[in-house]
């Protein structure tokens, strides 16, 4: 049976001043609220620049400079724990929270499957208003949880041979659920269990990981709401907390057409480009279920994954139809590293599409 409840330290956070997990290299800053009246831009992470009244569509600011359009505050959670199915949250009111009479997130007992991404709306109905966040992330046997509030799911964690995991994750501080952006929160890693140990696991889970230390984390970024007329808008997020550095690639669905770099020197916890690439419209992408995101090694080049879009397509709730002109998306990349041996207790390397602006 399954049990354990620990905190996690692991967590690359946009422009939050919290203790960052090993690996987050690049300039995360894009949650924190920018200057009013002009235009700022981070670093290699790719975040967007200051929020400002405009247009829909690609807006400028003082300069010339690249803005984000205005919109209402978002939040899409991805599950990309790479060694459970499913998972639920509870998320907690820090640093008071008990979770007495909280229900977990989402709200079957069947959880958010690997991979799947899904929009809290509203907002304050699991989202603690007014306070900081900490989720708790759960796995394991989730009908053990149906009928449960967030106390009880936890202290059920708590027990010898309980039938379910869980996890603390880093903290959230309240101005982030203040902003007017569409926001991303990843649960990454792994959370272990019984039988969770492999030769390979490092490759499924990151290099801290062994079943006393698993590496469940999170990663929180903004996506841009830019967008371009006759383009598809793209950025990928790094979520997999087993992959090294990466280029990130697109090979249209096409013969006569050639790939095209979405980013490069991408690091975990970093979403990019920004501003987000319009390198194709739907009819430059070809047949869309032969569309492939490739990784590839930042020195020599060479492919290291490679993955159909119709997979991608399999696990969204994006439908095809939907991908347009003029529409902006993220892939985010959750699972194991790359070149993971197949076969062990993880989920392979794939990508979660979904609205930036949902």
């Amino acid at each position: 049976m399954l049990h354990r409840v620990r905190s996690s330290g692991w967590a690359c956070l946009g422009g939050i001043s919290l203790a960052v997990a090993a690996g987050c290299t690049q300039d995360h800053g894009v949650l924190g609220r920018d200057p009013s009246g002009g235009a700022s831009t981070s670093g290699a992470g790719g975040g967007p620049a200051a929020t400002t009244s405009g247009a829909s569509t690609t807006t400028t600011g003082a300069g010339g400079s690249a803005v984000e359009p205005p919109g209402p505050t978002k939040l899409t959670v991805v599950n990309g724990i790479s060694d459970h199915d499913a998972v639920r949250f509870c998320f907690l009111a820090y640093p008071d929270g008990t979770g007495a009479g909280v229900d977990p997130w989402p709200g079957a007992a069947a959880g958010l499957a690997f991979a799947r991404a899904q929009e809290i709306e509203p907002l304050g109905a699991a989202i603690p208003e007014g306070t900081s966040l900490r989720a708790h992330v759960i796995a394991g046997d989730l009908r053990a949880t149906e009928g449960l509030d967030c106390a009880e799911i936890l202290a059920l964690a708590a027990e010898s041979a309980a039938p379910i995991v869980a996890a603390g994750l880093p903290v959230l501080p309240a101005p982030v659920f203040a902003e007017e952006k569409s926001l991303l929160v990843v649960a990454t890693g792994c959370l272990g269990g019984e039988g969770h140990t492999h030769e390979s696991e490092k490759e499924g889970c990151g290099d801290a990981y062994t079943i006393d230390t698993p590496t469940a984390g999170l990663v929180a970024v903004a996506m841009s709401r830019r967008t371009s007329f006759g383009r598809v808008s793209l950025q990928v997020a790094h979520a997999s907390a087993a992959t090294p550095l990466v280029h990130v690639a697109l090979a249209p669905g096409r013969d006569d057409a050639t790939g095209v770099t979405l980013t490069q020197d991408l690091s975990y916890g970093a979403i990019a480009p920004f501003p987000p690439s319009t390198g194709f419209s739907v009819g430059d992408l070809g047949a869309l279920d032969e569309v492939a995101i490739e990784t590839r090694d930042p020195l020599q080049g060479t492919v290291t994954s490679s993955v159909l879009m119709r997979e991608i397509l399999a696990s969204s709730d994006v439908p095809a139809a939907d991908i347009r002109d003029g529409q902006g998306f993220v892939l985010v990349a959750v699972g194991a590293a790359p070149e993971a041996e197949q076969g062990g207790f993880w989920h392979p390397l794939t990508y979660s599409l979904l609205r930036a602006n949902p």
